[in-house]
C-alpha cells in the first residue's frame, strides 16, 4: 500500500470515528471531550523576560532593541517620516523618491544590490504608506554576514544614485501602479473612505500620487525630498535578535551618522477634516461588492484608544464577532468581516469595518450593517462579548509573540507611537476594561450620524437578505467531539 493510500485510510477511519461519536455518545460525554479548550481559555498570562532597551542618537534617531539569542540572526526595521502625506504640491513625490532608493548606489545597480544581499543570506523588504517609508532587513548575526549587509543597507539610504536616467522608468512604474489600483476593489474602497473623511488633505489621494503629479516630479525635487525627510532626526530604528547591546548601538550609530542632517524640524502633516458626503459607490465589474464603513476616531496614544480598539474587535474582529455571527453564521452572506482602530491622518484615528458580499444583496447588507453599527454605539457590548474578547486576545498574545518577527512588529508599534516599553501593553490594557469603559469611550468619540460608507462593485438588480437561521451555526461547536485516541489522522 502506498503512503498516500495509508494516509487516506487513516483519515477515513478518523472520519468514521467522528461520525460514530456524534451518533452514539450521550450529550454529557460529548461535551466532556472539550475540556482541553476550556483549559486554553484559562491560560495564565505571565510577563515575558524580554527587556526593551531604548535610546536616541546624538543626531536624533530613536532606537528600540530587544535581544533574543535563540537563533543566530537579527531583524532591523528602519522607517522615516517620508510618506505621501508630505508630497506637498507634487502628489507622487514621496513615492518617486522612495522608489528611486531602490535603483542603486554608486558602483551597484539594483541587480547587484539584490545579488549581494542574496549572497549574504539576507532578506530585504520595502514599503510606503501615507505616513512613513519603511525598510527592513533580516540577516545572520555572524560578523562576516552582518557587517557587509549593514554597510550596504546604510549606503542605500545615505548614498542613493537618484540618477536622472532612472527617473523616467520609475515614474512609468508608478503610473502603471496607479492604473492597476483602479481594478483593486479593496484598495479602492479603502482609499475612497479616506477621501470622504479627509477630502482636502494628502490622505484623500493614493500613496503613489496622481498622474499629473508624477508628470511634474523632477530630479531636483527628489533630491530635496530625500535631503529633508530621509534624515537622521526623522528616522526610527527597531532591532530584534542575536545582537549584544554594544552591537545594536553600533548599528544605530552607523545608520544615524550616515543620514542627512537638515536644519529644519519636521512639520506635522495635515489633520483630517471630514467632508459632507456620507456615502459613495464606485462601479467595478466583478462578482462581489466590497463594502467599507468608517469614522474618525482617536490617535494611538489617546487614553480611550484601547477601549475603542476593543469595541472594533467585538463588533467585527474574529469568527465570533457580532457582525460575523449575524452576516455569516446566521445568513451566510460574507466570508469574513474586518474591524480596525488605527492611527491616521496627522494624529487622528480611524475606526473601520470592511467586508464583501454578493452584489445582488449589497444594498440590504449595507442597510443591515449600518443598523447594527448604530445599535452597537447606542447599547455597547455585552459582558459575555467582552470576556470572550479578553480570552481570545490573551490566547492570541501567546501564539503571536514567539518569533523575532512577532516581537519586531510589536516593538515597531511601540517605537512609532511612543507607547510604554512593554510588549504586552495593549493586551494587558484590554484585560482591565469594563463594559462601561467601552460605552463611555464610544459616547465620547463616536456618533451614529458620522459613519461614512463606500461600496465598490457592479450595479445589479437588488434582492432582500435571507432571514437569520433559528439555530446559529456556532451552536455546532458545542456538539463537536473528538475521535477515540486509537484513531489518529496522519
Amino acid at each position: 500500500m502506498s503512503r498516500f493510500s495509508r494516509r487516506t485510510g487513516l483519515i477515513l477511519m478518523w472520519l468514521s470515528a467522528a461520525a460514530a461519536c456524534a451518533d452514539g455518545q450521550p450529550e454529557q460525554a460529548r461535551k466532556s471531550r472539550l475540556q482541553s479548550l476550556s483549559e486554553v481559555q484559562a491560560l495564565e498570562i505571565k510577563p515575558r523576560a524580554l527587556q526593551i532597551r531604548g535610546w536616541k542618537t546624538l543626531t536624533g534617531t530613536k532606537v528600540l532593541f530587544v535581544r533574543t539569542s535563540d537563533l543566530p540572526m537579527f531583524d532591523i526595521h528602519l522607517s522615516f517620516a517620508a510618506g505621501s502625506a508630505r508630497d506637498g504640491s507634487l502628489p507622487g513625490l514621496a513615492a518617486t523618491t522612495f522608489s528611486m532608493l531602490n535603483e542603486g548606489i554608486p558602483g551597484k545597480d539594483l541587480s547587484a544590490i539584490v545579488e549581494t544581499f542574496d549572497g549574504l543570506g539576507a532578506q530585504w523588504e520595502m514599503d510606503i504608506d501615507h505616513d512613513r517609508a519603511v525598510f527592513s532587513l533580516r540577516s545572520l548575526s555572524d560578523p562576516a554576514k552582518r557587517l557587509p549587509a549593514m554597510d550596504l543597507l546604510t549606503r542605500i539610504f545615505s548614498e542613493p544614485s537618484l540618477s536622472a536616467q532612472r527617473l523616467p522608468p520609475v515614474k512609468d512604474e508608478l503610473r502603471a501602479a496607479l492604473i492597476a489600483e483602479q481594478g483593486d476593489a479593496a484598495g479602492l474602497a479603502s482609499q475612497s473612505i479616506k477621501a470622504l473623511l479627509a477630502p482636502d488633505s494628502p490622505y484623500s489621494l493614493p500613496v503613489y500620487g496622481t498622474q499629473w503629479g508624477l508628470n511634474a516630479v523632477t530630479r531636483a525635487a527628489v533630491e530635496d525630498f530625500h535631503r529633508r525627510y530621509y534624515a537622521a532626526r526623522h528616522a526610527q530604528i527597531t532591532l530584534v535578535g542575536d545582537l549584544t547591546l554594544d552591537q545594536a548601538q553600533a548599528i544605530s550609530l552607523q545608520i544615524s551618522n550616515a543620514l542627512p542632517k537638515p536644519p529644519d524640524a519636521l512639520v506635522s502633516s495635515a489633520m483630517a477634516t471630514p467632508g459632507n458626503v456620507q456615502s459613495s459607490h464606485l462601479e467595478l465589474n466583478q462578482l462581489q461588492t466590497h463594502i467599507a464603513f468608517a469614522q474618525i476616531s482617536v490617535p494611538r496614544r489617546h487614553a480611550d484608544h484601547t477601549a475603542l480598539y476593543a469595541a472594533s474587535q467585538i463588533l467585527a474582529g474574529g469568527s465570533n464577532s457580532r457582525l460575523m455571527n449575524e452576516l455569516r453564521h446566521k445568513r451566510g452572506q460574507v466570508y469574513d468581516v474586518y474591524g480596525a482602530s488605527v492611527n491616521w491622518a496627522g494624529g487622528a484615528g480611524l475606526l473601520t469595518v470592511t467586508l464583501q458580499t454578493g452584489s445582488s444583496m449589497s444594498d440590504s447588507t449595507v442597510a443591515l450593517v449600518r443598523s447594527m453599527l448604530n445599535d452597537f454605539l447606542r447599547q455597547g457590548p455585552t459582558a459575555p462579548e467582552l470576556e470572550h474578547l479578553k480570552r481570545r486576545l490573551a490566547n492570541r498574545n501567546v501564539l503571536t509573540s514567539a518569533s523575532n518577527r512577532h516581537i519586531l512588529a510589536r516593538l515597531v508599534e511601540i517605537n512609532r507611537y511612543d507607547l510604554p516599553l512593554d510588549l504586552d501593553y495593549t493586551m494587558q490594557q484590554v484585560q482591565k476594561l469594563t463594559v462601561d469603559d467601552i460605552k463611555l469611550a464610544m459616547n465620547r468619540h463616536l456618533s451614529v450620524d458620522r459613519w461614512v460608507s463606500v461600496t465598490v462593485g457592479p450595479s445589479v438588480e437588488q434582492q432582500p437578505l435571507p432571514g437569520p437561521e433559528v439555530a446559529p451555526i456556532g451552536q455546532a461547536e458545542e456538539d463537536m467531539c473528538r475521535a477515540d485516541p486509537g484513531f489518529v489522522a496522519s
